[in-house]
């Protein structure tokens, strides 16, 4: 029988930096080595019933395990032996719905430092698990059967399995996935690999099965699954794209670059060390842009435009390769490890595979979104998200996540490159990928290995370069606002699309060199709309009518950002004659920032329609932003009453 125990505890109270305050796991005292899941999937129902079997090695000589868990119904722990373990699950200080519970188990004596064991857990999650995106068969393309995606990050894993779901713990993986239907189709996080013996006994008569193995170690958010009816194609080399057959034809055109990318960011930054690599475009209800699980990324249909200006989102899940998944930080406050130094390989990439001054841009766009992120955060519970080193303690993580671990990051690695050189950066970080892999590092681990390697490695101005990170990389990393040092990168391109568009904002007539946006890089052309979005104030219905008729922005594929952008405007203009676009946008895209962001101007300009479109659509939505729209929709009508 499970025994439930509400507790209110001090412990994690007392943390220091280096340790993660998002788990209840005692990941100091017994850690997890290698995990192996079985999964056997009903799709139809929203279940998976699930069993885990866990080796564990003891750091301290321990009686009990602490794992973390959310809404999962636990079954049975039972040691290889088939002895049941005792177990209870503790509610510590009202987290169920933030973090999660603590799943105790009682050992059956007492281990000591040094010794090994294995456990099982019998286990089942449902739609509650807010790691997993059930789609019934009518939401799918070809409507034949249900189709199921993960996303674990930052700590929804938990609600997949019991487990230590921090990033301080990597370990070994390997699966077995059955699936009762031929027509579904199962990828995961890992190699596949010849079917591996099975843990339980089955019932049904006739299962598929899929089984996958990882040997290099990795943290718990980089586990991932999609299954339905989905097929995989080569693009090249070991790129391959995986989708829903309907589309599979014209996403691996889209993405035919992919093997160009993964050769460049190579000959930069060092070999590629997975093996395969696999991008899987899910459908439209995706609430999210990317995830950069080994060996399959995950990304939004979003990135498919037809010109091949969304697939950024590849490259910098590609550059995930390296920073993040070989290099993990440590924790939720560390982010910025993993995604700045990503961001920063990413624009190095397009140095060699898109026009000249394209990383500029998407460096100049990155700046004019971390600022407006900056500014949002103005909650006193959310002031430390304006810094590179959040507090994320009794939070859940993914509430501090922002552009500022990806931008503010960024700038720091930039600006440590021009002050150290190009070439020497680029050793220094291949140099840091070795030292520290198939680690999990702090803020405190990269500040110390830098020193280091600039007294080794740099002869000139050597104490003058030393003296300067020792000046601003505490600051920059703590400090909340903008960096210590002005963001500096600038191009012509810059320049030549703001005077565009401040020719449109100022004047009266069509400008002269209109025609010239039609001209620009991808990205250039969202400069010129985040100008128009920046002044939609000044712009009358008729200067956005002459915008729309020339440019024929309201209902164009083009790329997303700057889709959102103008559809933003569009509402804060009150130019109805182009709601139609407004709502056929929010139908046809399923991430969570570009929905809630419309959403936001919608309701507060005109709520009953918010309210209408988002009756008729929410069943378009992942449950993450049906649920945050709902809230707002919910804030805004009590609001109304008062």
């Amino acid at each position: 029988m499970i025994k439930y125990l509400i507790i209110s505890t001090l412990v994690l109270s007392c943390l220091t930096i280096d340790l993660d305050p998002n788990t209840f796991s005692n990941y100091l005292e017994v850690r997890i080595s290698h995990l192996h899941l079985e999964w056997l999937l009903d799709l139809d129902n929203k279940l998976v019933n699930g069993t885990a079997e866990y080796q564990l090695k003891v750091l301290k000589n321990v009686d009990h395990i602490d794992l973390d868990i959310y809404l999962l119904d636990i079954f049975n722990v039972y040691l290889l032996n088939g002895n049941s373990l005792e177990f209870e699950i503790q509610v510590v200080q009202n987290q169920t719905l933030v973090q999660g519970d603590k799943l105790v188990i009682k050992l059956d004596r007492q281990y000591r430092a040094l010794e090994n064991l294995i456990i099982r857990i019998k286990y089942a999650y449902t739609e509650k698990a807010r790691a997993a995106g059930f789609l019934t068969k009518e939401q799918t393309q070809s409507k034949k059967v249900p189709y199921m995606f993960s996303q674990c990050e930052a700590i929804k894993c938990r609600s997949l399995m019991p487990l230590q779901d921090t990033p301080s713990v990597k370990f070994t993986y390997s699966s077995t996935v059955l699936s009762k239907d031929p027509l579904i189709k199962v990828f995961m996080t890992g190699h596949q690999v010849d079917s591996l013996q099975l843990i339980e006994h089955y019932d049904e008569t006739k299962l598929y099965q899929y089984s996958f193995k990882l040997d290099i170690p990795i943290p718990a958010y980089l586990i991932g699954i999609v299954a339905g009816e989905v097929e995989q194609k080569n693009v090249g080399g070991n790129c391959y794209v995986i989708s829903e057959p309907y589309f599979l034809d014209d996403y691996t055109q889209e993405l035919e670059e992919l093997p160009l990318f993964l050769q460049k960011m190579s000959e930069y930054i060092g070999p590629y060390i997975w093996g395969e690599y696999k991008i899987v475009i899910l459908p439209q209800s995706c609430p999210f842009g990317g995830m950069e699980h080994p060996l399959l990324t995950f990304a939004s249909p979003m990135m498919i435009v037809g010109d091949k200006s969304g697939v950024g989102i590849a490259i910098h899940e590609i550059a995930h390769s390296w920073m993040g998944n070989t290099v993990t930080g440590n924790n939720w406050s560390n982010l910025w490890i993993m995604e700045s130094l990503c961001v920063f390989l990413e624009r190095k990439t397009y140095q060699f595979v898109r026009p000249k001054d394209y990383d500029v841009i998407e460096a100049i766009n990155g700046n004019i979104d971390m600022i407006e992120d900056i500014e949002s955060f103005v909650d006193p519970e959310k002031i430390t998200y304006k810094s590179l080193h959040p507090n994320t303690a009794w939070k859940n993580p993914n509430d501090s996540f922002s552009l500022v671990p990806y931008e503010k990051g960024y700038q720091l690695l930039y600006y440590l490159e021009q002050l150290i050189g190009e070439e020497n950066f680029k050793q220094f970080l291949r140099s840091y990928l070795d030292n520290f892999k198939f680690q999990s590092i702090d803020e405190d681990d990269f500040y110390k290995y830098l020193l280091r390697w600039v007294r080794q490695n740099i002869q000139n101005n050597q104490q003058m370069i030393i003296n300067e990170i020792i000046l601003i990389y505490k600051p920059w990393v703590y400090d909340q606002g903008l960096p210590p040092r002005q963001f500096n990168q600038t191009t012509p391109k810059y320049e030549q699309a703001i005077l565009l568009a401040n020719a449109w904002i100022q004047t009266n007539e069509q400008p002269q060199n209109a025609n010239e946006y039609k001209e620009y890089m991808p990205n250039q052309q969202t400069i010129f709309m985040q100008q128009i979005m920046a002044n939609w104030n000044k712009l009358t219905k008729s200067k956005i009518q002459s915008l729309d008729d020339f440019y024929k922005f309201s209902g164009a594929k083009q790329g997303v950002q700057i889709g959102f952008k103008w559809y933003r405007t569009i509402v804060l203009c009150q130019y109805e004659e182009s709601f139609w676009a407004v709502r056929q946008f929010l139908q046809s895209i399923g991430v969570r920032s570009y929905i809630v962001g419309i959403y936001e101007v919608l309701i507060q300009n005109y709520l009953d329609l918010a309210k209408q479109w988002f009756e008729e659509d929410k069943y378009l939505y992942h449950p993450l932003v049906s649920n945050k729209v709902q809230d707002m929709l919910n804030k805004a009508s009590i609001i109304e009453l008062i």
